[in-house]
């Protein structure tokens, strides 16, 4: 589950997950076991608009194509 979701899977998921699939086991057992294994949830950044395409800049043409 942890590695099938990118590694984007805390423990709160972990448990639900495990839970559906019948082992019953609590949010803190799970954390425990990944914090002993180094296991961490990665952080999915959201999309940032960089490009600002409404300037008043002057804007060369293409000569290279």
């Amino acid at each position: 589950m942890y590695f099938a979701s990118k590694q984007r899977y805390g423990s709160p998921r972990i448990t639900t997950e495990l839970n559906e699939l019948g082992c019953k086991i609590s949010r803190v057992t799970v954390a425990k076991y990944m914090r002993e294994l180094g296991l961490r949830s990665k952080l999915s950044k959201k999309f940032k608009v960089t490009t600002d395409s409404k300037h008043n800049y002057l804007v060369v043409e293409n000569v290279l194509d």
